[in-house]
């Protein structure tokens, strides 16, 4: 029976822990860390009927030879905080991403786990999604050649819940390049199986921010029948289901804040473009006010004989021939969380905990992604390129 601790037992990390029995593999979360153990304590889930529960991490630590892996879904600005006190432990590790949020995070974290005896998993479902597996296998059987170009793009649908919620506290996790960049950067990383040299990015907000007092909920607000980003108007003018009723599928939860309100930090759109020391050069665009049929995440991948383009929200791969009129079409079925980059994800866990067998989303690529990351933050700030390396302490007004 495998032995799970947690530190923040939060939705994600609580969803991806309760999914661990995808494969059938004995386990049982044994421990947690969480500053709200009361809390969770008194929902009397009989997922956790075997956990003891802790105030800090250094009390669930101080017990880390009774646990076989440790599983952290803190708030992001505790990631690299929480995973440096992990690292003397010496046990498979289930980090979120992004692994840090500022240079100097970065630099400790490499330091700590460059030598680490054992797998960490770092959560990057993208490059584990049976899509990204596919078109791995295509760029190795080199039916479109070498990749020369990449554009890559993320419209996400659910963009708002970045300025309503507590990721628009910007100190907590680090703005929207961490947030959502450092899976794509991944997965484009994972798939040209090389490293970014340089970035230049840019970013605005165009929608989102106003002149409303930040700490307007959405329940308290006299235009919520009328703003076209409350709850109520978003469920009148976008919901499908038939005779369900509001109070049923959308409440005023205490997380819904005026994405109107002054004081956001976050970007609502960004472009950046990457160079690679093979000299392959990628571009990459994230907007946060895209709606329903027009979200969408993935890229195209150039090269001399061929496309390959990809779309994990329409679930398709498209192979566009450049030596005949031929376009092949790869439809997938299914629809698992994350694209079904959950379920690998759980399975190089568990696979870390019971063989240490090397995880295929290791904490090297979290840092690279994090560090890349914050370097396109920098650029965004400074309107200038940057590249991308382990900055020398002190060295950069971002930290």
């Amino acid at each position: 029976m495998l032995r799970v601790g947690i530190i923040g037992y939060g939705r994600r990390i609580a969803g991806m822990a309760k999914g661990l029995d995808i494969f059938d593999i004995p386990y049982r979360v044994t421990a947690i860390a969480d500053p709200g153990s009361d809390r969770i304590q008194a929902a009397n889930d009989p997922f956790l009927s075997d956990a003891r529960f802790y105030n800090s991490a250094d009390e669930l630590l101080a017990a880390a030879d009774e646990l076989d892996g440790i599983m952290i879904g803190t708030r992001c600005n505790l990631h690299t905080e929480m995973a440096l006190k992990v690292a003397p432990a010496q046990l498979p590790l289930f980090l979120e991403k992004p692994v840090a949020i500022t240079f100097d995070e970065v630099r400790r974290l490499h330091a700590a786990y460059r030598d680490y005896s054992a797998p960490t998993v770092v959560s990057f479902p993208l490059r584990l999604s049976p899509v990204a597996q596919k078109v791995r296998e295509i760029i190795e059987s080199d039916q479109v050649g070498s990749i020369e170009q990449v554009v890559a793009f993320n419209d996400v649908g659910y963009g708002s819940v970045y300025f309503r919620s507590w990721y628009r506290n910007y100190d907590l996790d680090g703005g929207l390049w961490l947030q959502k960049f450092t899976h794509d950067v991944d997965y484009i990383n994972y798939l040209l199986d090389a490293r970014p040299r340089w970035v230049s990015a840019m970013n605005s907000r165009r929608v989102y921010g106003g002149d409303k007092p930040w700490d307007l909920q959405c329940r308290d607000c006299a235009e919520q029948e009328t703003c076209p980003e409350s709850p109520f108007v978003r469920f009148r003018t976008g919901f499908e289901g038939g005779r369900v009723r509001f109070a049923e599928e959308q409440v005023y939860r205490d997380d819904q804040f005026c994405v109107f309100s002054e004081g956001h930090q976050l970007q609502d759109n960004g472009a950046c473009m990457l160079e690679y020391e093979n000299g392959v050069q990628a571009s990459y665009t994230q907007n946060f006010f895209t709606r329903y049929r027009g979200a969408r995440r993935g890229a195209r991948l150039y090269g001399y004989r061929g496309i390959i383009e990809f779309n994990w929200n329409e679930n398709y791969i498209k192979i566009f021939s450049h030596t005949s009129p031929v376009v092949e079409t790869i439809d997938f079925s299914g629809d698992m969380p994350h694209f079904g980059g959950d379920r690998e994800l759980s399975f190089d866990f568990l696979m870390a905990m019971r063989d240490r067998r090397p995880s295929r989303s290791p904490i090297g690529a979290g840092i690279l992604s994090a560090l890349t990351c914050l370097w396109a933050r920098e650029s965004a700030n400074n309107r200038q390129g940057y590249e991308v390396v382990m900055p020398e302490a002190e060295a950069v007004a971002g930290g």
